[in-house]
């Protein structure tokens, strides 16, 4: 017959288990959406990026690393959206951050209806991407919005062919997209800055510290660490950028707006790529894509490592 204890640490282990198998429930949607919709697909590119693969099975054939050859070798276009995608960052990341921190100082402040502001600037955020591509090629169309607006103004005189020039045509991605992601790292900033404690700014008051060195030495100091996240998901997500260009501008003109995911989308991904394509040369392409993105992201890491330790 078993002792108090022993019952003990039965109903113990038994409770455990039951918490264990209760997690592993509630997280089980998401690990079959991984290995459904991520792992799965990876492990079938990574097969499929050896072969000439049109999805014609008489027309596959092994062709071991010639597909990655002929990437890293003669591939220009490929690597021309690669600076594409670069200049996309460098004028989209200068804008959209400064404008999520100036904006989360901003609400952070005693003012009325700031919920409401933060609501606003976070409805751009959940409206899809091919959406927001939708509106502003719609509003930046010859015939559309801003340019009626501009001549009313009398600010031009005749309308503006805004996707003929690779310079009109960036300005446009580079605004729609600014405008669709600025509102979450909006948000992000405002986390981040209700946890800068009070009295820090106290004793800097005291002290006679001006607004602005306030915000300099002690503001981004504190968020520094978040600021390093924030930073890098941006990162991330313009290294991504896909829909808009695809939906905006398709590239035009001449393809000079694509960026290397919207490139391999519209020309490898079986319903937006013409017929016959070869697929496997498309997998091969993913592969290297992926392996860049890693080590941008692995040498931001080591770069930014001193954000955590600023304060």
């Amino acid at each position: 017959m078993k002792t108090v204890k022993e019952r003990g640490n039965t109903a113990i282990k038994s409770r455990r288990r039951s918490e264990i198998i209760s997690c592993y429930l509630m997280l089980s949607t998401q690990i079959v959406g991984v290995l459904v919709f991520t792992l799965i697909p990876m492990l079938w590119a990574a097969q499929k990026a050896f072969f000439h693969y049109t999805g014609a099975p008489s027309e596959t054939r092994f062709v071991g690393l010639e597909n990655f050859a002929r990437l890293l070798s003669e591939d220009k276009v490929y690597w021309g959206t690669w600076l594409t995608t670069l200049k996309f960052a460098f004028f989209k990341l200068p804008i959209e951050l400064p404008l999520a921190l100036f904006l989360a100082v901003l609400l952070e402040k005693k003012i009325k209806g700031k919920g409401i502001f933060r609501a606003i600037y976070y409805l751009p955020n959940i409206i899809s991407v091919a959406i927001v591509g939708l509106i502003f090629s719609n509003m930046f169309d010859y015939f559309g919005l801003i340019n009626a607006w501009l001549v009313k103004l009398k600010l031009i005189t005749e309308e503006i062919s805004w996707f003929s020039s690779t310079g009109r045509a960036m300005t446009v991605l580079v605004t729609a997209s600014v405008w669709s992601t600025f509102g979450i790292n909006v948000l992000y900033f405002i986390a981040a800055l209700s946890n800068v404690p009070k009295d820090v700014y106290e004793a800097a008051k005291i002290d006679g510290a001006s607004s602005f060195v306030t915000f300099f030495r002690i503001t981004l100091p504190m968020i520094a660490p978040v600021m390093q996240t924030i930073l890098l998901l941006s990162i991330n997500g313009t290294l991504h950028v896909n829909e808009e260009i695809l939906v905006t501008t398709g590239g035009a003109p001449s393809g000079t707006t694509f960026s290397v995911m919207a490139y391999q989308v519209s020309k490898f991904v079986p319903g937006f790529a013409g017929d016959n394509v070869n697929i496997g040369y498309g997998c091969a392409m993913a592969i290297i894509t992926s392996v860049i993105m890693c080590a941008v992201a692995i040498a931001y890491s080591k770069i930014s490592s001193k954000l955590q330790n600023i304060y």
